[in-house]
């Protein structure tokens, strides 16, 4: 049995990040960059749009960093806690935020006239993956809550 899993899960989180800054930094203004050879009438919002794209990476770094926190723990032992629990349900927090804000974003390309219907699809796929994962992170934070406080009636118990 792998006596330090929780490293291989900090590797994952890194390599996520690394993958959201490549998003963030790379991708993103590659995207805007052709959408606007394509569409230069759009022009003046190629920094408004930019920024909403980092603004709504944002709760994901904010998520990776609960799970660094949730990876911590399960190297000291400590997986069925509350303070992961909290993490979990932060994390299905965020994943809300962020599949909100794709849904408030779609919105407003649509009602800009600017819906392309790839960049809408995308951005509605990215929202369903959220929300997906808001799902799940909250479903396991109500397991976690649960087990924790068995483990501790049965840490008073013995």
């Amino acid at each position: 049995m792998n006596k330090h899993p929780e490293r291989g899960m900090k590797l994952a989180a890194l390599a996520a990040a690394l993958i959201g800054l490549l998003a963030a930094f790379v991708f993103l203004p590659m995207l805007a960059s052709a959408l606007l050879e394509e569409f230069p009438a759009y022009q003046k919002w190629y920094w408004p749009c930019l920024i909403y794209g980092w603004a709504v990476l944002v709760p994901g770094f904010a998520g990776l960093w609960e799970f660094w926190k949730i990876c911590v723990e399960i190297g000291r032992d400590n997986s069925f806690s509350q303070k992961n629990a909290r993490s979990l349900f932060r994390i299905c927090t965020l994943a809300v935020t962020m599949a909100a804000l794709l849904a408030v974003g779609v919105a407003a390309l649509c009602l800009l006239g600017m819906g392309l219907p790839m960049l809408l699809i995308a951005m509605l796929g990215f929202a369903a993956a959220c929300a997906l994962v808001a799902l799940l992170s909250n479903a396991l934070s109500l397991l976690v809550r649960r087990a924790a406080a068995i483990q501790t009636e049965n840490d008073l118990t013995v």
